[in-house]
This record gives C-alpha cells, sequence and structure tokens, in this order.
C-alpha cells in the first residue's frame, strides 16, 4: 500500500502550495483545491522514465536542477511576483486568471492563490514539455488516487478545479465527492479556448466554473 506520509518525506520539494488565506476561505465556503496534471524533468533526466524506480528512489538521487523543477511551492513562489513569465508556467497565469473571472474577480488575479491549495494529481514527473499520458502506467493512476483522497481529506475544500482533463478523467473519486468539480483542460493546449461537444458545446476553460458552482466571494473584495 502506498504510503502518503513516507512519500513526501522522501520527495520533499513536492510539498503542495498553501495559500495564506486558505482557512479564512474555507470560514466562507470558497477554499479550492486546484490540480494540475505532473511536473516536468529536464531533457536528459533518467530517473522518472521507470515508475517502480521513481516511486522508491528519494530526492537525494535527483541534481540541484531537477529538485528545482519539481519543487511545487517554490515555484509558485518565486514565479508569482514576476506574473509568470515562463511559458511552462502558463498553468498558473491562465488558470488563475479563469479561477478569478468565475470568483472573486480580483483587481489582480493572483491575489486568488491565497484561498487555494495547489498541487499536482501525478506524484512521478513527465519529460520535458509532454504530456505525462505518455509515461503513465496503473501504478500512477492507483497512486495518484491515493494521494487526492488524501489531499481531499487534508484540506477538507469546498470546491475542486482540475487544470487538466487527463487527471480529471483518471480520478476515480470525481463523482463520489460532496463538492463541485470542475474537470478542465490544460490552460495552455488547443481545448482552453476550444468549444467541444464533450464540454457541453462549452470552451474548456469554462469548466473551471464545475468546481466553484454556488460560491459567494463577495467577501473577498473587501479584505
Amino acid at each position: 500500500m502506498f504510503d502518503v506520509t513516507d512519500f513526501q518525506s522522501r520527495y520533499p520539494e513536492m510539498t503542495p502550495y498553501v495559500g495564506s488565506d486558505y482557512i479564512k476561505a474555507k470560514e466562507h465556503g470558497c477554499a479550492l483545491l486546484v490540480i494540475g496534471e505532473s511536473h516536468y524533468l529536464p531533457d536528459g533526466s533518467t530517473i522518472h522514465q521507470d515508475c517502480d524506480t521513481w516511486y522508491a528512489s528519494n530526492h537525494t538521487k535527483l541534481n540541484n536542477e531537477e529538485k528545482i523543477w519539481i519543487s511545487t511551492r517554490d515555484i509558485i513562489t518565486v514565479e508569482m511576483p514576476k506574473d509568470f513569465p515562463n511559458q511552462a508556467h502558463g498553468i498558473w497565469k491562465y488558470g488563475y486568471r479563469e479561477i478569478n473571472r468565475w470568483g472573486p474577480v480580483l483587481m489582480d488575479y493572483r491575489s486568488v492563490f491565497r484561498f487555494t491549495v495547489f498541487y499536482n494529481f501525478y506524484l512521478r514527473p513527465a519529460n520535458q514539455g509532454k504530456s505525462f499520458n505518455l509515461l503513465c502506467k496503473p501504478l500512477d493512476i492507483e497512486i495518484a488516487n491515493i494521494y487526492f483522497n488524501f489531499m481531499f481529506e487534508q484540506y477538507k475544500p469546498n470546491g475542486i478545479v482540475f487544470l487538466s482533463r487527463f487527471a480529471f478523467d483518471t480520478c476515480d473519486l470525481k463523482n463520489k465527492l460532496s463538492v463541485p468539480i470542475g474537470g478542465a483542460p490544460h490552460p495552455t493546449c488547443q481545448w482552453w479556448n476550444k468549444k467541444s461537444g464533450k464540454y457541453g458545446g462549452r470552451l474548456g476553460r469554462e469548466l473551471v466554473g464545475d468546481g466553484m458552482k454556488g460560491m459567494d466571494w463577495s467577501w473577498a473584495n473587501k479584505l
């Protein structure tokens, strides 16, 4: 059985980003769990290529560059003040703009981060610039779902927004939760700004709103 606590101790860089006002958002019924697909490792990295090897290993086997690439909390914290200039970080720039549009509509979309927890559904990195579905194995899906359940119980969000359709589709609990859940495509893919029959004729980005139904954000503009 996959041990979440053990994994977190072996790959501490993958600690989720937790917004400074997440608890306050929970008090108002607006705390969001935002979920991406996976981190990447740079071209030339090999430790993540084999599924069993990755989950049995730990961060001491990574070089400094690789550690930086999987540092969820640190990437967001460092890149947010610069407005996420790296194209690879478009998931946050465009994803959170859309969350802001469906939510508090603050002057600066980056202020919404403080009301959210962010992590990547898959705990094994993808190859640089590639979707994780090219590497994905049954064990990855099993572990991702165990970790998702842990995150849901740990943070008890009022809504969930997936910014990866692949992650959303492979989440076993998505139809069994008591909170709204949205399954949008990745913000940098072509479907983000395209309508699709499988999205009910909506633009991909509009699915973000499914995870925020019924929320009253009027309080956030008074902070």
